[in-house]
């Protein structure tokens, strides 16, 4: 019974003093603590708050009672898997999304390598930074500079160049014809995030060993040869996991640029979910049939970056889970 008793007084002891160390911590970080509310706030308001609006997807959607309306199952999912726009709105989605993820990435790695060949530092940062500026170009600028460049007139910038360089015999209408729109968006997706997607190749190509480097200098290898066997295995991880989660993300093409470079002409090789989700759930008010669709959208994600992750780990023998 004595050392029973001991025993249960050392651990409440040591107990009392983890919680006095702990809100000795908390007082220390006080300050950074409350620098992190306003963000844990956002979160929560707008990550997690909103994930009750999912039950919209199983009722019908009343404005009496917005969330307990009567109970519909699966309706609005067969009526859209049912529906007659199903089958392009969800090719164009793919389509663009994987163009655009896979060209995306390949640039990015690319251009990361290719930075960190430079070995003029000013130049480097220079070529960054301008290199980082599309992104945070709206995607309104960015579809009335593409209206202007690829405008079927003579005298836009690409068809009088293909005109001149005899490629063509007459301007392409390349916002009209539905045959450009997918390599048209690809291309100003590539554009507008090469930079910023860059940035954590860039930090990973720099954290390597730089003994690697020279060991493979010693024994002869060209840059090419250290590119191929030493800089890319290296970063391998950091690329499967922004990959994984750019699968993840294969639903999502974008709502911005379809929106704004869409038009009658290319409306079929240009509509995705986002825009479609747009039309007939916010400006139709069939706010229950658009939730379905998130929904729908948000259950592909998540079983594709498992998909993804369980592939990765069977061939490649690494994962991010």
């Amino acid at each position: 019974m004595k050392l029973s008793n001991m025993f249960s007084m050392k651990q409440g002891v040591t107990t009392g003093y983890s919680q006095i160390a702990i809100v000795k911590k908390i007082k220390r970080q006080k300050v950074h603590l409350l620098l992190l509310l306003p963000f844990i706030a956002f979160i929560i308001i707008f990550k997690y708050i909103p994930m009750y609006g999912s039950l919209l997807a199983f009722r019908e959607f009343s404005y009496r009672t917005p969330f307990g309306g009567d109970w519909v199952g699966l309706q609005y999912f067969k009526s859209f898997f049912n529906s007659p726009d199903f089958g392009y709105i969800m090719r164009n989605t793919v389509v663009i999304s994987s163009l655009s993820l896979v060209f995306s990435t390949l640039a990015a790695i690319l251009f990361a390598i290719l930075i960190c060949e430079v070995r003029n530092a000013a130049y480097k940062k220079i070529i960054q930074t301008v290199s980082y500026l599309p992104h945070f170009i709206s995607w309104v600028v960015v579809a009335g500079m593409a209206m202007t460049i690829l405008s079927i007139d003579e005298l836009a910038p690409v068809n009088s160049l293909l005109l001149h360089l005899h490629l063509i015999d007459k301007p392409i209408n390349f916002l009209g014809e539905a045959d450009h729109f997918w390599p048209m968006v690809t291309g100003l997706n590539v554009w507008k995030n090469i930079g910023w997607n860059s940035i954590i190749y860039i930090a990973a190509i720099m954290s390597i060993d730089k003994q690697m480097y020279e060991s493979a200098v010693i024994d002869g290898a060209s840059r090419y040869k250290q590119i191929i066997h030493i800089t890319l295995p290296t970063i391998m991880p950091t690329i499967i996991l922004l990959f994984t989660f750019g699968v993840g993300y294969i639903l999502n093409a974008g709502l911005d640029q379809q929106l704004f470079l869409q038009n009658p002409m290319n409306i079929r090789s240009s509509e995705v979910l986002d825009t479609y989700v747009l039309k007939y759930g916010l400006q139709q008010a069939a706010y229950s049939y658009g939730a379905a669709v998130g929904l729908f959208k948000s259950v592909v994600g998540i079983v594709l970056i498992v998909v993804c992750n369980y592939v990765c780990r069977k061939f490649l023998k690494m994962g991010i889970f």
